[in-house]
């Protein structure tokens, strides 16, 4: 419940584009003080520059600096890939209700590929609450549809802490110690050293790096864009995740399996 409330402001207060309104409607709500005028323009700003691809690709691309995909020598080395959950999409009719997100599709994508290349067994991890089929079911459900098996379901993670104890767990009981971590290029730092603190040997297969595509700086740069936005979003959740695991966690072991 902690991490959960602690999340839920970090959601609020912290990340776009909550967070920055939020400064300014308060700075409005002060507006007749020095104060408010300075926090009514500061939050407009971070709006803005958040909203923009210069600011959004700024931030993303330290994340995704140190990976590329892996080589034919780590392929070789592995014994399972680790594909991570990313979200559900829900109102998927055409998919019987529900299906996994966008993000979690390209995942599972490379993940596919992954297996063509070298054969070997995915595990799909991620849980849901408890009035929800578990987020692994839908990944395996796509993991099928792209001709892979098997496919191993771990359904009782809640965040990437627990893809990395539960997972870890599920494939020490069948020997396995070397893992290619499909996820996210800009996700792989968290990832990697939370199944690395599980006792897996992870090797990085990084997916859907966040690039751009003109790195020119002209007017249309500076327009505040949806993507822009969002990319912003997943690069500070990021960065919120990864402070907050060095500071639950820092160089202890995961906590043990249960």
């Amino acid at each position: 419940m902690e991490f959960l409330s602690l999340r839920f402001l970090a959601d609020w207060f912290l990340l776009p584009p909550s967070g920055p309104l939020l400064l300014a409607l308060a700075g409005l709500l002060l507006y007749r003080t020095l104060a408010g005028k300075a926090l009514l323009t500061g939050g407009l700003l971070l709006t803005y520059a958040f909203s923009i691809p210069p600011v959004s690709h700024a931030l993303m691309a330290p994340l995704q600096a140190a990976y590329s995909p892996p080589d034919t020598a780590a392929l070789e080395h592995a014994e399972a890939i680790v594909v991570l959950g990313a979200g559900y999409r829900s109102g998927a009719v055409e998919f019987s209700g529900e299906t996994v997100n966008d993000l979690a599709l390209v995942r599972l994508r490379y993940a596919a590929a992954l297996h063509r290349q070298t054969g070997l067994p995915v595990v799909a991890t991620g849980g849901g609450p408890q009035d929800r089929e578990p987020e692994a079911r839908w990944m395996a459900e796509v993991l099928e549809e792209f001709g892979v098996s098997p496919v191993w379901q771990e359904t009782r993670a809640r965040d990437t802490e627990g893809n990395a104890r539960h997972s870890a767990a599920l494939l020490h009981e069948r020997g396995m110690q070397r893992v290619l971590l499909v996820t996210h290029a800009h996700h792989l730092p968290r990832a990697t050293a939370a199944f690395e603190r599980a006792g897996l040997e992870a090797i990085p297969a990084p997916t859907g790096a966040f690039v751009a595509h003109d790195t020119r700086l002209s007017l249309g740069a500076f327009k505040p864009q949806a993507n822009a936005m969002r990319t912003s979003w997943l690069a500070l959740h990021e960065y919120l995740g990864i402070l907050w695991y060095r500071w639950q966690y820092g160089r202890r072991p995961a906590p043990p399996d249960s």
